[in-house]
């Protein structure tokens, strides 16, 4: 018989070069012996370093971030068409583009297994219609889906709260998609040191410098209008390295832009594909996002042994104990920031490096990137449908049994419920 194909699918390539790196190939091996793993995302810059990464055949189909209706009707065709030919007995989207893409396409060539993550929520931090278009989309992903994973407890409050679907909902281990590897995210490595006194050479910040790190697109969500607001009155010992590219479908304004190219302390690093040194050469990471669905660079700052200053909202507030790792605030607060990045300046050094501590046995203890890869392969068991159903291997613990709405396909006449 042939073997079973687990289609993975993202919205580009950067998911899978970053966040979702290895991953893939890991299945591939552990699962050699019951399913064929294959990729698919949009062509463009990083396709072949996927290729090149994974060692597994990846399909190009062209998705669209942001709303672009007709451009996502040509994708959901390339993507029925893509299907058609392989076949596939499950298929995982993550990401909110792949998830409509992926389960519309999934539901209408009757893939008896069609799994999405979400990975966040936009539409909480919304308004008006562009709010109810959001809502309506997420409803149609998970009508289409057979099994819906939040992310975190966060995103899963919000969609059982907002309607959005009465389907069974739970995270894959403790949350987050990926996990670190606390072996490489490790304070101290001699590579890493070098490369962080590279940076500060570059920005000529100060051996003795308070450095606030800022890592992720610059969007407009992200905080950073806020960061900027509350940095500016730090003392003049403290310095902010941005780290990420400008996101072209949200940027932050051009006002924000100029002071981050303009200001002194401010230092724009753009993408780094290794964020190691950047988290070095930092005291302290911030993160003031609007909305995260489970933030990887939280679980990458503790586990290179850094407090970590984070908005209150879901994925973060799950990691992030004030106190014990880090300062919640509250979203948009410009003074709520500032309050908490001047008491991090005033900290003694030896209070900083306890909370740092902490914050690297809450990651090695709950996000150990091998536990989560584990926890992935037992979910990939559980969720076989019958017809391919095998015994897991000896130390995976696989769910007792499978849901029933995994292998049942929908009537042909009738739209999934959500």
């Amino acid at each position: 018989m042939t073997q079973p194909v687990l289609l993975v699918v993202t919205t580009v390539p950067e998911t899978l070069n970053t966040i979702l790196r290895y991953q893939p190939r890991f299945l591939a091996q552990a699962l050699t012996d019951s399913l064929e793993v294959r990729i698919a995302t949009s062509p463009g810059p990083g396709f072949r370093d996927v290729q090149d990464d994974e060692g597994l055949p990846v399909h190009p189909v062209a998705m669209a971030r942001g709303m672009a209706p007709f451009r996502d009707i040509l994708s959901i065709l390339a993507m029925i068409r893509l299907l058609l030919r392989l076949r596939p007995a499950i298929v995982h989207s993550y990401t909110a583009k792949a998830g409509l893409i992926c389960m519309v396409a999934a539901w209408l060539c009757r893939v008896p297994v069609r799994i999405h993550t979400f990975t966040g929520l936009v539409f909480p931090s919304s308004a008006g219609l562009r709010r109810r278009i959001l809502m309506a989309v997420d409803r149609l992903i998970c009508a289409c889906a057979t099994r819906i994973v939040p992310e975190g407890l966060g995103v899963k409050t919000d969609l059982q709260r907002h309607a959005i679907t009465r389907k069974y909902l739970a995270p894959i281990g403790h949350g987050n998609i990926a996990g670190v590897d606390t072996h490489q995210f490790a304070r101290g490595q001699a590579s890493v040191t070098a490369a962080a006194r590279g940076l500060a050479t570059r920005f000529r910040i100060p051996e003795r410098a308070m450095v606030f790190c800022f890592a992720g697109r610059l969007n407009r969500d992200k905080g950073i209008g806020e960061l900027l607001q509350a940095f500016e009155v730090l003392p003049e010992n403290c310095h902010l390295l941005i780290v990420g590219g400008l996101d072209t479908t949200a940027p932050i304004n051009h006002d924000e832009q100029s002071l981050i190219a303009k200001h002194p302390r401010i230092h724009a690093t753009g993408f780094m594909q290794d964020i190691r040194p950047a988290l070095q050469l930092a005291n302290i990471l911030v993160l003031p996002s609007y909305r995260e669905g489970f933030p990887n660079i939280i679980l990458q700052a503790g586990a290179m042994s850094l407090p970590v200053i984070a908005s209150d909202i879901s994925g973060c507030n799950e990691v992030i104990k004030p106190g014990l790792n880090g300062w919640l605030i509250q979203p948009r607060s410009t003074s709520g920031l500032h309050a908490a990045m001047l008491a991090a300046c005033h900290c003694p050094p030896a209070t900083l490096a306890e909370m740092g501590a902490r914050a690297r046995l809450i990651v090695q203890s709950h996000f150990e990137r091998s536990m989560h890869w584990r926890n992935m392969q037992a979910f990939y068991y559980a969720a076989l449908p019958s017809q391919h159903l095998i015994e897991a291997p000896i130390g995976v613990s696989a769910e007792a049994a499978v849901p029933a709405s995994l292998t049942r396909r929908p009537p042909a006449s009738r739209l999934p419920s959500a």
